[in-house]
């Protein structure tokens, strides 16, 4: 399993959730998004269309880390990520 990984280094989380995939072994792409208007345009396209960013976006929160997966689908959970990646693997 491949899955995106949308966050910035200024993130304590992004970090933690970097840390996670590494030390799991799960493949990833980080579109690290602090230094890559590119990257920061297609995760605020995602935040502004999908509603798993409501509760983030009511509390004003950014909504990251984020996770996008092969097949489209989001989460902003690191253990789901783990979890679908052991059921996968």
């Amino acid at each position: 399993m491949k899955v995106v990984m949308y966050g910035t280094k200024a993130c304590p989380d992004c970090v933690e959730a970097e840390e996670i995939l590494k030390e799991k072994g799960i493949q990833y792409l980080y579109m690290e998004f602090s230094d890559n208007i590119g990257y920061l345009k297609r995760f605020l396209t995602l935040r502004d269309t999908n509603p798993i960013f409501d509760e983030a976006k009511e509390n004003h929160w950014v909504g990251v880390p984020c996770f996008q997966f092969q097949d489209g689908s989001l989460s902003l959970d690191i253990d789901e990520v783990v979890k679908r990646a052991e059921e996968e693997a």
